[in-house]
């Protein structure tokens, strides 16, 4: 929504907000997603004459340039629960030595990234790890970021149930509706059953705390948390939801939010 329009009684239309929002404009000309078919065309055009709109679009494939802009790119490979095998784990530093400098970090929302990574490299890169059974896809942009969950989970005595299940249902289904690639704005979501919270529900967008009501696993919902432009806790809806109807849920919240223009 532009900063004032209502205020300054201008109606709120979809041509005003792409004309005052640069990416807004950007998904509206061409998805981030459809982006990727125009990968071999880049890489042959080269670095330099690649327009910057279609770098801001390979943000949906969790793309961002390295700094400074000399050709070099950060890549985000998304871990759902942050959760990886070794096997995952052997390809992602296998990619790091062979494309990154034998440089990888963690981030704080479980994402694993690779840096120095080359244009004409993204393909192959991209490949390994989908072979791998990973993805990039949503890793930045606006999408349904990483789901992020207790570190702990399935490890933690005191975990109240399971629920690394339904990290991956939500991934793969943010993912495969595309409908979810066009968000006002990125959204992140954590799960967790974990007692103590420690993956700090307070600034997600959507929080789902794990609860038992007679004997049955179910969730508390947060929404509203966040720590970007304007800081803000999330706030308590004072609902619990059976763990059947925990996607069904982050759907509507997610929607109601994508839909409402007000």
């Amino acid at each position: 929504m532009p900063a004032g329009a209502a205020s300054q009684g201008e109606p709120i239309t979809w041509d005003l907000i792409r004309k005052r929002n640069f990416v807004e404009r950007l998904k509206h000309e061409k998805g981030g997603l459809d982006v990727i078919h125009d990968l071999p065309a880049m890489i042959e055009a080269g670095y330099e004459a690649v327009p910057e709109e279609d770098f801001v679009r390979m943000q949906w494939y969790g793309l961002y340039h390295d700094k400074p802009k000399i050709g070099h790119f950060m890549l985000r490979v998304k871990l759902p629960g942050g959760v990886i095998t070794p096997t995952k784990l052997r390809i992602v530093g296998e990619l790091s030595q062979r494309y990154g400098r034998g440089y990888g970090e963690l981030t704080t929302r479980q994402n694993v990234q690779l840096h120095w990574i080359e244009l004409s490299a993204l393909p192959e890169v991209m490949r390994l790890l989908e072979a791998g059974g990973m993805t990039t896809v949503g890793a930045c942009g606006d999408n349904v970021r990483a789901i992020t969950g207790c570190p702990v989970a399935g490890l933690d005595g005191e975990e109240l149930f399971e629920v690394q299940g339904l990290i991956d249902e939500a991934t793969r289904f943010f993912i495969e509706n595309r409908e979810y690639s066009d968000l006002p704005r990125k959204h992140k979501i954590t799960i967790s059953a974990c007692p103590h919270q420690c993956n700090a529900p307070e600034i997600h967008c959507i929080a789902l705390i794990g609860a038992l009501r007679n004997g049955r696993p179910g969730f508390g919902v947060r929404v509203g948390g966040g720590l970007s432009t304007w800081p803000r806790l999330s706030d308590d809806l004072g609902v619990w939801v059976p763990a059947e109807e925990a996607l069904t849920t982050l759907r509507a919240i997610v929607d109601v939010w994508r839909l409402d223009l007000k």
